[in-house]
């Protein structure tokens, strides 16, 4: 297993942030490097497309909701290919602090073909992970306004 994290402190109350981050019909409007349609609910399945520097999808994939705790956690896993040969959980965690909501964006990811993809998942994930928690931070600061 190997896993990637992105931290971000948004200065806006933990119910604001959790309500922009778990729409994901509306991820498109602020989010640059994915968009998504489904309903945060556990059981569910959600789609979710990454998109290129020119908005092009690069992938697409459909995980399954696994865990939500409201205002302060959801979960989701994906199987690519078959489970045991690649399969990533994403985990959104928000806790309260002193100047409003740390944001822990991280996805763990196992199976087969992991090792052989390492670098190059390195090299994109966590960059989109940071780009997530900029363009998020950027939205509900500025709603908050």
């Amino acid at each position: 297993m190997r896993e990637i994290k992105s931290e971000s402190q948004i200065n806006a109350p933990i119910d604001k942030v959790w309500s922009v981050l778990t729409d994901i019909n509306n991820w498109e409007s602020w989010n640059p490097g994915m968009k998504g349609s489904g309903r945060t609910i556990e059981g569910n399945s959600v789609t979710i497309e990454m998109i290129d520097e020119n908005g092009n999808t690069t992938t697409k994939y459909e995980p399954l909701i696994l865990d939500v705790n409201a205002p302060k956690y959801f979960r989701w896993k994906a199987k690519m290919m078959a489970g045991f040969m690649f399969t990533n959980e994403r985990v959104f965690e928000l806790s309260e602090n002193e100047n409003g909501v740390l944001l822990i964006n991280k996805e763990t990811f196992s199976g087969l073909m992991v090792p052989l993809f390492w670098g190059k998942m390195q090299g994109f994930v966590g960059p989109t992970l940071d780009k997530m928690n900029v363009a998020l931070k950027e939205k509900v600061e500025k709603i908050e306004k």
